[in-house]
């Protein structure tokens, strides 16, 4: 993750992502669903600083921006993720944090999750600097399935409950745009919808890192995939009208990320995903809102 410190304050660049590769294999006995994912890591960023209190105090939360999605209270993931490593630790100091959101909520993006490695990050640096990153992964995967894969810094795979994470190797600059329309979808719900929908022809992720490493944009985009879009679509009546609206922009390929709403567009090049995205800006709706990124 991108960082730094002046002073007191250390401040934290809490990356999104999008899943080019998503296959659902089942539900497990502990109630999670057996998963395959790629994810990158894209330059839309929350930010969130760190200060470290009295030697003996609380952990204080603030936020700007995020709405009332974001909680305030013990039920935020960053507090809790910081209460995790505190109590992991054995730390009574306290400490603020404050998040300025700008990943949008319910949107397949994992800003929650990547706000809650920044988090451990933070608390690392702060108060355990002789761990390597990697020894969080429990606390990570504690926290959420998709926190694990922002403990690494480029594209992932993920299997397991997301718990088991590979890094991809061959790894080509993507550029995209980001549509996130005003709604948002609860993720369990489209979960519960998934394997009721699923034709169970299961995919393969390395067909999507093959094409990764050979490169070409035609080949990378036939390859995109995402099990979650059929329940997404049976629940959510706007979908196929939202996914229109990328489709008609000439964009290489269209999917949704993770379990939605957020959709993205893959682009020709930087230039590309500007114009799609300021032909888009020309007809927003209210909260809706259009990015453009780049891995």
């Amino acid at each position: 993750m991108y960082h730094f410190q002046s002073d007191k304050i250390l401040t934290v660049l809490a990356p999104a992502k999008l899943n080019l590769f998503f296959e659902v294999h089942g539900k497990r006995s502990d109630g999670f669903h057996e998963i395959t994912s790629l994810a990158v890591p894209i330059r839309l960023f929350d930010i969130l600083t760190f200060e470290l209190l009295a030697e003996s105090g609380n952990v204080k939360f603030s936020c700007l921006g995020g709405g009332d999605d974001v909680p305030l209270d013990n039920n935020n993931i960053v507090v809790r993720a910081l209460e995790l490593f505190r109590k992991r630790y054995g730390i009574t100091q306290g400490i603020r944090a404050r998040l300025f959101k700008r990943i949008p909520s319910q949107a397949g993006l994992g800003g929650g999750s990547s706000d809650a490695v920044a988090a451990l990050f933070a608390a690392r640096k702060f108060w355990a600097p002789s761990i390597v990153l990697g020894d969080l992964a429990p606390i990570a995967s504690e926290l959420g399935s998709d926190c694990p894969l922002f403990l690494y810094d480029g594209a992932t795979i993920a299997c397991g409950r997301g718990e088991k994470i590979e890094a991809v190797s061959h790894m080509p600059k993507l550029h995209f745009v980001l549509f996130k329309p005003a709604e948002g979808l609860s993720t369990s719900a489209v979960y519960a919808k998934c394997m009721r929908t699923h034709d169970k022809k299961f995919r393969d992720v390395f067909e999507v890192t093959d094409s990764l490493a050979k490169g070409g944009l035609k080949r990378i985009g036939a390859q995109l995939f995402n099990r979650l879009e059929t329940p997404a679509s049976e629940i959510w009546r706007r979908f196929d009208e939202v996914k229109r609206r990328l489709e008609q922009l000439d964009c290489i390929a269209v999917k949704m990320s993770g379990s939605g709403t957020a959709f993205y567009g893959l682009c020709h090049n930087a230039r590309h995903s500007r114009h799609v995205a300021a032909k888009l800006r020309h007809s927003l709706r209210r909260n809706e809102t259009v990015y453009n990124v780049e891995s």
